[in-house]
């Protein structure tokens, strides 16, 4: 066994969302480089096909981010697997996205995003939290990375539901972060474009519902930007590897900007690019669109 094999093994992993996507192959590449570790799914019947591919390396929980009472509940049963070893990474992934101008979605949908993306992040960041303390005791350097997305720093029209809570979930992230200093857990963002994942297709689908309204212009042309995005999707193995990069310490930076359109989310959420300069290109860029054909 290679030396950086060893230092894995009896480490702890606590991943979120990980019947699809993003957190399941987070898992695949954690399991597959030695760590165990412990994925969140919604309903059972997610997490067998898991544990039948895994082993004993994965353990399932089932709890709903939003249900804090439930968390706590699995932190229980983690708590009685590792024991004294603790946990030694969190890595939040489960969210979801919410096409639509902000005028006409649903109030519960807007809510719900929020108890999703930003309430679940904080629930499982704070019940989990003694278990991290716990594994960092015994091995310096614990981290939580969240999984958060270019609209946690750049805004765009039709997409305001999961801009604010991605922004949002930046901001708790960077006051855990320094809040967590003394203790020397990290806490890092990864900001990524467009992956592949069914959040794309459900997108997608959904613009349908605002074709008839004042936005339909804006929303035809946001679909057509959208499925331009989905061709150039990253597969979601690249966002494994880089979390395994963070966890295993040789990935340093605080954030990650990752996929296409990441230099230009940039440059135009960056303080040296005037607000209305951007509101501008952002609303030349959507008239452009709606011009062709």
């Amino acid at each position: 066994m290679s030396q950086i094999m060893q230092e894995r093994n009896g480490k702890n992993i606590v991943v979120t969302g990980v019947s699809s996507g993003i957190g399941q192959e987070t898992v695949r590449c954690l399991v597959s480089n030695g760590y165990r570790v412990f994925g969140s799914v919604r309903k059972a019947s997610d997490a067998k096909p898991f544990e039948d591919e895994l082993g004993d390396q994965f353990h399932a929980l089932v709890f709903d981010v939003c249900d804090a009472d439930s968390i706590r509940a699995a932190t229980d049963g983690v708590s009685d697997i590792v024991k004294d070893d603790g946990i030694n990474a969190i890595v939040n992934n489960a969210g979801l996205a919410l096409f639509g101008p902000l005028e006409l979605i649903e109030d519960d949908a807007f809510e719900h995003i929020m108890k999703v993306n930003v309430l679940g992040t904080r629930f499982v960041t704070n019940a989990f939290l003694p278990l991290l303390r716990t594994g960092n005791q015994k091995q310096a350097g614990s981290k939580i990375v969240n999984i958060s997305s270019l609209s946690g720093i750049f805004n765009t029209p039709m997409n305001g539901a999961y801009c604010v809570s991605k922004h949002a979930m930046e901001s708790l992230g960077e006051i855990y972060r320094r809040e967590l200093l003394g203790e020397n857990i990290d806490v890092v963002s990864i900001r990524s474009g467009p992956i592949q994942s069914e959040i794309w297709r459900k997108n997608i689908d959904s613009t349908s519902a605002f074709e008839d309204s004042v936005y339909a212009n804006m929303v035809q042309k946001t679909h057509r930007i959208m499925e331009h995005a989905k061709k150039s999707a990253l597969p979601p193995s690249v966002i494994a590897e880089l979390v395994l990069g963070i966890i295993d310490g040789q990935k340093k930076k605080l954030s990650y900007h990752v996929g296409e359109g990441s230099r230009v989310s940039q440059i135009l959420s960056s303080t040296l690019m005037p607000k209305r300069w951007a509101d501008r290109l952002i609303h030349n860029a959507l008239n452009k669109q709606s011009k062709e054909k």
